[in-house]
């Protein structure tokens, strides 16, 4: 039998009733490894450490209605670099270092504000599944965020014994030129000449022979 993710499930309903998010690009993970009782991240790939919102169509619906009016992103997920043991009782936090101003973060399938969003507590706790959480701006240009990630107990206090990681996440929201390019592929026709153009040039054709000729 075949179990959907909490993201396939969250996905699944959201078409069912209006326009689906997408992550916005390829998955970029961040990896989580536990060894030697610290913690290490690092990103599945070096190169997307950097991520473009998308524009929200402003047609979602139910909880994913807070994307709307927004550049919005969810490529990042944080997913487990080989297996991680952890003392019952205990769990791994991840918190909010600095961020910029208009940045806000969504937990993944209820599109709860988490890591300090609307007020939200600052520190979030990973399920330990892969996990791609709905990031998004209303403000155009380059934002951020970095974390720490450590473990912590079930208040999420961090437990003595072991050292915690960071990592930074970056965005661009780009602006909209649309309205200032041409179209691609749009052929380029010269405009047609008016009475008044076709006048003025032959006057100023007329006065540049007349000096030629002195």
């Amino acid at each position: 039998m075949r179990y959907l993710t909490p993201i396939t499930l969250a996905l699944c309903t959201a078409s069912a009733l209006g326009s689906v998010p997408s992550l916005g690009g390829p998955m970029s993970h961040l990896l989580i490894t536990l060894f030697d009782n610290q913690i290490y991240l690092t990103y599945e790939s070096p190169s997307m450490s950097s991520v473009i919102m998308q524009d929200s169509p402003n047609d979602f619906v139910g909880n994913a209605a807070v994307l709307n009016h927004t550049g919005y992103n969810a490529q990042f997920g944080w997913l487990a670099n080989g297996f991680i043991s952890l003392p019952s009782q205990a769990g791994i936090f991840v918190r909010t270092i600095s961020t910029s101003p208009h940045l806000n973060v969504y937990e993944e399938s209820s599109f709860d504000p988490i890591l300090g969003t609307g007020g939200s507590d600052d520190v979030w706790r990973w399920d330990g599944t892969m996990t791609h959480n709905w990031y998004s701006t209303d403000t155009h240009g380059p934002h951020f965020a970095r974390y720490e990630v450590f473990v912590g107990d079930l208040l999420g206090n961090p437990l003595a014994g072991y050292q915690s990681g960071t990592i930074g996440l970056a965005f661009e929201y780009a602006p909209d030129l649309s309205d200032r390019i041409g179209t691609i592929g749009a052929v380029s026709r010269p405009a047609t000449p008016t009475p008044t153009t076709l006048a003025a040039l032959a006057t100023g054709l007329g006065l540049f022979t007349r000096r030629k000729r002195v």
